[in-house]
C-alpha cells in the first residue's frame, strides 16, 4: 500500500487465507488486527507477526461482540482504516445432502456476519471520509458452486457480490470503496480436507493456468484493492482464478 500505519482489520485470521492477508499487511508496515472465532488461533496469528499485530477473538455471527471488538479496536488503535471480510464457511455435496442447519450455518457467517462487520464499522469510516473494505467472495459465485463446493455455499457468496455492489454505491459517495475478490479454488486446510488426488486431478484440468490458487494470490490482491493504487476502484469482483471463469 502506499501508505504506512493504517489499521487493518481482517476477519477470520487465525489460519489459511485470513491469515495471510493480515500477514501481507503486517509485512507492509500496517497495523494487523486479527479477528477470529478462535481466539487462541487469532493470538497465534498475531504473535507470529509481531509487533505490528493485535489478536481479537470474534465471532462475525454475533453482531454485539462484533460491535465490542470494533469499539475496542478503535479505542486502541485510533480507527479501522480497512476492513477485510475474509471469515467463511463451506460445506460439500449436492443440494438435496445440505440440511438446513448446514445452509444456516453458512448464510450466518458468510452473508450475515459481513452485514455485521460492515454495519459496526462504516460509520466512522463515512464520518472519516476514508475507508475500503475487501470482501472474499468466490468463483462459485457465478458457476453456482465452482469447481468443488455446494450450490448453496455459491448461493450465499453470490449475496457477497451483490452486497460488494450495493455498498460501494451507497458508501462511495462518504468516500469509502467496497470491492471484492473471488478466488477459484485455494490451496489451504480446508480445501484438504477433501481433496484427494483423483478429485485434485479433476479440478486442475478446469484451471487454464494448472494449478490451484495461493493464499499469497489472494493476499496480493487485497493489498491491491486496499491501496491508493486502487483509489478509483470500487464495487468490483476481482476473479483471482487461474482462468477459471474462462471455462
Amino acid at each position: 500500500m502506499s501508505a504506512t500505519g493504517r489499521v487493518v482489520l481482517v476477519t477470520g485470521a487465525a489460519r489459511g487465507i485470513g491469515r495471510c492477508i493480515a500477514q501481507a499487511f503486517a509485512g507492509k508496515g500496517h497495523v494487523a488486527v486479527v479477528t477470529d472465532l478462535d481466539a487462541a488461533g487469532a493470538r497465534s496469528t498475531a504473535a507470529a507477526l509481531g509487533g505490528a499485530a493485535h489478536a481479537y477473538g470474534m465471532d462475525v455471527r454475533d453482531a454485539a461482540q462484533v460491535a465490542d471488538v470494533v469499539a475496542r479496536v478503535v479505542h486502541e488503535h485510533g480507527a479501522i482504516d480497512v476492513l477485510v471480510n475474509n471469515a467463511g464457511r463451506m460445506t460439500q455435496g449436492g443440494f438435496a445432502a445440505t440440511s438446513h442447519a448446514d445452509f444456516g450455518a453458512m448464510l450466518d457467517v458468510n452473508v450475515v456476519g459481513i452485514f455485521n462487520c460492515v454495519q459496526a464499522i462504516s460509520p466512522a469510516m463515512m464520518a472519516r471520509r476514508r475507508g475500503a473494505i475487501v470482501n472474499i467472495a468466490s468463483v462459485s459465485s457465478v458457476r453456482g458452486g465452482g469447481a468443488v463446493g455446494n450450490v448453496w455455499y455459491g448461493a450465499t457468496k453470490a449475496a457477497v457480490v451483490a452486497m460488494t455492489s450495493g455498498l460501494a454505491r451507497e458508501l462511495g459517495p462518504h468516500g469509502v470503496r467496497v470491492n471484492a475478490i473471488s478466488p477459484g479454488v485455494v490451496e489451504t486446510g480446508m480445501v484438504s480436507e477433501f481433496m484427494t488426488p483423483a478429485v485434485r486431478d479433476r479440478v486442475l484440468t478446469r484451471f487454464p493456468l494448472g494449478r490451484l490458487a495461493t493464499v499469497d494470490d489472494v493476499a496480493r490482491t487485497a493489498l491491491f484493492l486496499a491501496s491508493d493504487d486502487a483509489a478509483f476502484v470500487t464495487g468490483q469482483t476481482v476473479a483471482v482464478d487461474g482462468g477459471f471463469l474462462t471455462n
